[in-house]
């Protein structure tokens, strides 16, 4: 099976001269699954983001160490993990309407859960199954969105993910900064609001049209566009393939590539994005500024300035040109740090606060570059498997980073981070195809 690379838009319009879905003028079917999708992404940057305050209130009370802490943080890290490699596939197997309905009803139960914890383990636990369910999001969230969107602006809206997800993040932690109560049972089980309301919408959304087609469900899949499109419109051609897909189809002679690739660049990225946040600490501390919500709130308005940026990067970028572009950026920057880490402050602080308005940025292409790379009844297992190699280095750098500190210094280990974009320059340049205004396949 090959990757949906071969669509161009000459090849838009279907044999009985009906349009494609993908030029439908604006519907509201567009607009609620751009609501359910990207209320779903802002609903995990939520959860990742309030769990911070939370435990700053919960230290005592918990009797928190510093390992425990850690664990709890890692938790919906590893969640994710786990998650990406099976619901993904469930998605393709089942159906995404099912998956992404129950995944919001399992927001909405671990969201109440929270109130009633009484020890470091149940939150581990509840953390880690959050983490499954946030991978959902990632691969069932950005496949719902890319085959129910107009092909003009597949690109910024899916974009739209991340900033969707930082809107989330940075109104956990306005709410964490401003609560001046005790009750961090009460901030944690806050989640459950958005989660029920994200909940009601995706009750509206239909199984997408192109699932169905690969199902070998055409009449289904035609009562849905009839309803919601109109007659005029037809579904775009995909490969029927009603036994639901394995990853063992990821890695066959004409897809491995296109697989290792799509889980590379994700991983490459990552990796920097978590690690500068490490760094971030003794810069901080330096300055006498760790812990000013100032301070915290303006690096939140820069990375929001930042996705923000990255939307309009995508749109009017190839998306190989912007990956690798984004890489030689990022590249220069920690190189940059680490041969000069003895600069003078401001040239430093300059650096970091230019990665905190970038990073972001470049987090865009990995909810857009994915759902058009995978075919579609592989698209949210190849989505899932992509999230979770990139967690792998999220992991990875959160683990390793403070004995690499310890061992080698600010300025080597900063060189050694250098790796991660040199390798997805290297990845992007070899494997990574053109997908942008193409037709999903």
């Amino acid at each position: 099976m090959g990757m949906p690379i071969a669509s161009s838009p000459r090849e838009a319009s279907s044999t009985s001269g009906q349009r494609l879905l993908d030029e439908a003028r604006l519907m509201p079917i567009h607009v609620i699954a751009a609501l359910a999708c990207l209320g779903g992404a802002a609903l995990d940057g939520y959860i990742l983001g309030i769990v911070g305050p939370a435990l700053a209130l919960a230290k005592n009370e918990l009797l928190l160490t510093a390992t425990s802490q850690g664990l709890i943080a890692c938790s919906a890290l590893i969640g994710v993990f786990i998650g990406g490699l099976v619901f993904g596939n469930f998605a393709d197997r089942y159906g995404r309407r099912p998956v992404f309905s129950w995944n919001l009803a399992a927001f909405i139960v671990l969201s109440v859960c929270q109130f009633f914890v009484q020890d470091v383990w149940q939150l581990v636990v509840i953390r880690l199954l959050l983490g499954l369910a946030i991978c959902v999001e990632y691969a069932v969230g950005s496949t719902v969105l890319a085959e129910f969107s107009r092909r003009k602006n597949r690109g910024a809206l899916l974009g739209c993910f991340t900033i969707a997800w930082q809107i989330g993040f940075t109104a956990a932690f306005i709410i964490g900064a401003f609560y001046d109560g005790d009750n961090w049972r009460m901030l944690l089980g806050s989640s459950v609001i958005p989660a029920v309301i994200i909940y009601l919408l995706r009750l509206l959304l239909p199984e997408t049209p192109m699932w169905l087609k690969a199902q070998g469900r055409d009449a289904e899949a035609r009562a849905i566009v009839d309803r919601h499109f109109g007659a005029k419109y037809a579904i775009p051609d995909v490969d029927v393939s009603p036994k639901g897909a394995s990853l063992g189809e990821l890695f066959k002679r004409d897809t491995w590539k296109h697989t290792l690739f799509s889980g590379l660049f994700w991983f490459c990225q990552v990796g920097p994005f978590f690690a500068i946040f490490t760094f971030m600490v003794p810069v901080l501390e330096t300055l006498g500024l760790q812990g000013d919500h100032r301070v915290d709130l303006s690096l939140n308005a820069i990375q929001i300035a930042g996705v923000i940026f990255g939307v309009f990067l995508v749109h009017w970028m190839s998306r190989r040109g912007f990956v690798i572009w984004t890489f030689v950026a990022v590249l220069a920057i920690f190189l940059a740090l680490g041969l000069f880490a003895h600069a003078p402050t401001w040239v430093v602080v300059g650096l970091f606060a230019t990665y905190m308005f970038i990073g972001p940025a470049i987090n865009n292409i990995q909810f857009v570059y994915p759902p058009e790379i995978f075919d579609t009844h592989v698209r949210a297992t190849g989505i899932g498997f992509s999230a979770a190699f990139s967690r792998i280095s999220a992991a990875g750098v959160t683990y390793l980073l403070p004995s690499l500190l310890q061992a080698f210094g600010f300025s080597a280990t900063l060189i050694m981070m250098a790796g991660f974009p040199l390798l997805g320059l290297l990845v992007t340049v070899a494997w990574a195809p053109e997908t942008k205004g193409k037709a999903l396949r």
